[in-house]
């Protein structure tokens, strides 16, 4: 089994412990009440959210591999790859959300090499991208109640720089391949950063500003829905209000914090500050109330995902066989070149 798969069920593991405590932490028996007059038809239609988000990510995902010319004839291309395998190794990918900052999601280039034989290194700066404009959606979609809540100003404008600054360095391949040569001379990292020179060329492809821009408004709309579906699952419960526009900023926002937090899917950082947050600025949200919508739009976007894409990993292995051969020439932080500590995440 490959290191990748390995973590993804180690955040898997975690994440049920982290949501054992925070179960035990509140009153079992005021979190069974607030659900017990819970509108389930709310879970149903956040999937459904989800799903379109989920088809949304797969046309950047296709987008991407368009504009890298994987589909053209050529050497090292893909011709042969059909939309439906595409959207098998897209979906697949989702088992990777609880790797840190999502990075396992390099997943998709490791298969797309032992289905399709197209290197490593021409599909992984879709991650970059992917990782990019997503941050992007979500700094637009928390400037929604921005005004009305300053104190979080830092996390947008912290998480706007880190989005600036990589696409000056990862968009400029005179820049970037400056400063991995600079990394070459370091001692432990200079294997690394000489493999990582491939990357640079299709990163800057993909970070061009017509890309930049497509991709963004895909996520600004995939990620609106992910909140959609929070606004859905807050109005579930008797007594709560909760605007859109307070679901849009909350979600977001938060969603953001787990972000930079850099722990696997954000657990724990996410779901503590949307449980915190949920039960100060909504109406009628109790602290059984906020717990509970949080693990239930958790389980809706997150885990939902993790779930559909442990199915479409399975089967792809099944299919094509374990990683070990496709991820040997994945950048990865050893100097012996030994090939099993293949995961870029």
């Amino acid at each position: 089994m490959s290191r990748l798969v390995r973590r993804a069920l180690l955040g898997v593991v975690l994440g049920a412990l982290i949501y054992l405590v925070a179960v035990l932490y509140v009153d079992i028996a005021a979190m069974r009440s607030a659900l017990a007059d819970f509108r389930w038809s709310a879970v149903g239609l956040a999937l459904l959210l989800s799903s379109v988000n989920y088809l949304l990510r797969f046309w950047k995902w296709e987008l991407c591999l368009g504009w890298l010319g994987i589909r053209e004839p050529g050497p090292g291309n893909a011709p042969g790859l059909t939309r439906g395998r595409s959207l098998l190794i897209y979906i697949a990918g989702l088992s990777m959300s609880v790797t840190p900052g999502k990075v396992g999601e390099v997943l998709r280039s490791l298969l797309l090499k032992q289905t399709d034989g197209v290197a490593f290194t021409r599909t992984a700066p879709v991650v970059v991208a992917d990782r990019l404009t997503d941050l992007v959606a979500l700094v637009v979609l928390s400037l929604v109640g921005i005004m009305e809540f300053q104190e979080y100003l830092p996390v947008v404008l912290v998480t706007l720089a880190l989005v600036v600054a990589g696409v000056i360095v990862l968009g400029s391949p005179r820049l970037c391949h400056g400063l991995l040569h600079l990394l070459e001379r370091l001692p432990g990292v200079g294997r690394l950063a000489t493999k990582a020179e491939a990357l640079v060329d299709a990163s800057a492809r993909l970070l061009r500003l017509r890309a930049l821009v497509v991709l963004s408004i895909l996520s600004i709309v995939g990620w609106g829905l992910e909140c959609v579906g929070y606004w859905l699952i807050l109005r579930g419960f008797a007594g709560a209000d909760a605007t859109l526009a307070l679901a849009t900023f909350l979600w977001s926002t938060t969603t953001l914090i787990g972000a930079l937090s850099f722990l696997p899917g954000g657990l724990g950082a996410t779901e503590g500050s949307l449980a915190v947050l949920v039960a100060r600025l909504a109406t009628g949200v109790t602290q059984a109330i906020a717990l509970a919508s949080t693990l239930l739009i958790r389980a809706c976007t997150l885990w939902f995902g993790e779930l559909v894409g442990g199915v479409a990993l399975a089967w792809l292995l099944h299919r094509y066989g374990d990683l070990d051969d496709a991820a040997k020439d994945a950048p990865s932080g050893r100097d012996d070149g030994d090939g099993d500590d293949h995961d870029a995440a």
